[in-house]
This record gives structure tokens, sequence and C-alpha cells, in this order.
């Protein structure tokens, strides 16, 4: 079923109830760039989160972060690590409580365990691309993680609000050999990455984590944030990439969007990062352990 607008604005009043981000990361989302914000506000402000704050503590200790010192206390934390990391810390671990799903283990359409597992791989491959590209370009390799990690967050929303539709796309997609993406527009209309924008639309994000989000499949519709949306866009093709294969840096060339070219990235570039993946992922998975 292909929509019209109206029928797709029928279709968002359906959804009316998508989640909004909760308070603590919403309003660390709004502070975190303020010039008179302090440590203290922002551990302060986590610690209202007594699960929250635990997992950021566990985090900050973890290998992923490869602090040589123990991080007892949320303010040691906040200044070691710095606003950045704690803020992108904060969205990822909020964003995957909001749609964890209690029942993991049962058959399903939709995969979610494999679903995050993609989103990890992505985030750690456009982390490694941030610090290859980091001597041309500003991103932080933390928010170019975050990006990677919430890229198809619209997927888990449609499959959590949008059932029907999203598994008659799945379903297109098996069928006919085509990603989820190309089947979302030709079976419905709109896609993961539409849903994307209409549900971080109130989330007050930050561009550069934003937009990689509503347009990773089609990196040209960018108007701002270019380079972001790029590097998650190669880090969705590289997750996606037998890294055993020799030729695996050549097959992403040819596949990465031209202008991903923008990035000043080569072959030798993209090798190292997809021989450096195996590690990164093993200290990245804690992210996503219960």
């Amino acid at each position: 079923m292909n929509y019209n607008i109206e029928e797709l604005q029928d279709k968002i009043k359906t959804i009316a109830n998508l989640p909004t981000l909760p308070h603590i990361a919403s309003r660390l989302m709004r502070i975190v760039n303020s010039p008179t914000t302090s440590a203290d506000t922002v551990a302060t402000l986590v610690s209202q989160d007594i699960s929250l704050s635990a997992k950021v503590l566990r985090l900050a200790n973890s290998a992923f972060y490869g602090i040589p010192r123990s991080i007892n206390t949320l303010n040691n934390a906040v200044i070691i690590l710095g606003f950045k990391i704690i803020q992108t810390m904060v969205l990822s671990l909020t964003v995957f409580d909001m749609f964890n799903s209690d029942d993991d283990d049962a058959p399903a359409v939709f995969d979610r365990n494999a679903f995050w597992n993609h989103s990890l791989r992505c985030a750690v491959i456009a982390r490694l691309l941030a610090h290859k590209r980091k001597r041309n370009y500003a991103l932080d390799p933390e928010e170019a993680f975050c990006a990677g990690l919430l890229h198809d967050v619209g997927k888990v929303v449609m499959e959590q609000y949008l059932n029907l539709d999203f598994h008659k796309a799945l379903h297109h997609a098996r069928m006919n050999g085509m990603s989820s993406f190309e089947a979302e527009k030709e079976v419905l209309g709109y896609t993961h990455c539409d849903v994307a924008s209409w549900l971080t639309g109130t989330w007050s994000l930050p561009d550069e984590i934003e937009q990689p989000l509503v347009c990773h499949h089609e990196p040209e519709d960018a108007t701002i944030c270019a380079d972001a949306v790029m590097i998650c866009h190669a880090a969705d093709i590289l997750s996606k990439i037998d890294a055993d294969s020799p030729a695996a840096a050549e097959a992403a060339v040819a596949e990465l969007d031209p202008k991903a070219k923008m990035l000043g990235l080569d072959a030798r570039d993209l090798a190292d990062v997809i021989g450096e993946i195996p590690a990164e992922m093993e200290r990245a998975s804690m992210l996503i352990k219960r």
C-alpha cells in the first residue's frame, strides 16, 4: 500500500504516542553546550536516575574508553570523559532502554538482537571512520558512534508502533531480494528514515546525530551535516562486509556513494578500519549487555 500525503498524516496521528525522550536525556541535550553548564550540573542531572547512573559508571570504567584509573563518581566521570562523551553515552543508553524487548528469545519477523548487533557494529565503524577523518573534519567520534548506534531506530519504532506495515515491507524485501529501505518505499510510501524524522523532531538532538538518522540511505538529501551523514552512510555499508574477504576494502569503495570520496578515505584506510572492527566490537559490546 502506498500512502498519499493525507493518508501519511493520518498514519502519523495513529502513532501520536511515539515516545518522547526521557527528562534526563532531553535536559542534557539542552544544557550540554551551554558555557554556564558545570560538571556538577551534569552529574547531578544524571544521578537522578539510579539505573542510568550505574550504567554510566560501568561504561566509564570499561575498556571501551580506556581510562587508566578507576572512576568512582559521576562527577569524576564527567570531568574525565567530558560533556560530549557523557551526552552521547546517556542518549545511547536511554534510547536502547526505551526500545528494548523483554522477550528477545521469542521467534519474530524482526530480530531485535540482530538489529542491535548491527547497530553497534555500525556505531563502532562510524567512530573509527571519524577518528580517521578527525584531522580534516571536526565531527566528534562519540557523536559519530551515537549516530551509528541509533541510525536505524526508525525500524524498531515501526516494529513497535507500525507492526503490520513493517512486516509487509520486510516480507516484500525478502521475497524480492531488496533492502528493507527500498521495500518500505515501494510497499508503504514511507521509510524508517521518515519515522526517525517524526520521532526525533521533538528530541532536540544535535544535528550531527539527527541528520544521519534521517539521511543515511540517501546522503545526497542532506542539506546540513553532510560529512556526518556520509560517515554513517559509509559505516552502514562497511558493517555488512565480510571482514575475512581479501577484497573487502575494494568492494566497500565500489559500493559507497560517490560522495563518500569527500571523506578522503582510500582503500588502505578502509582496510585498516575493517581490521580494527573485531577488537572494537569486543570493547563496545557491553553497551548492549543487560
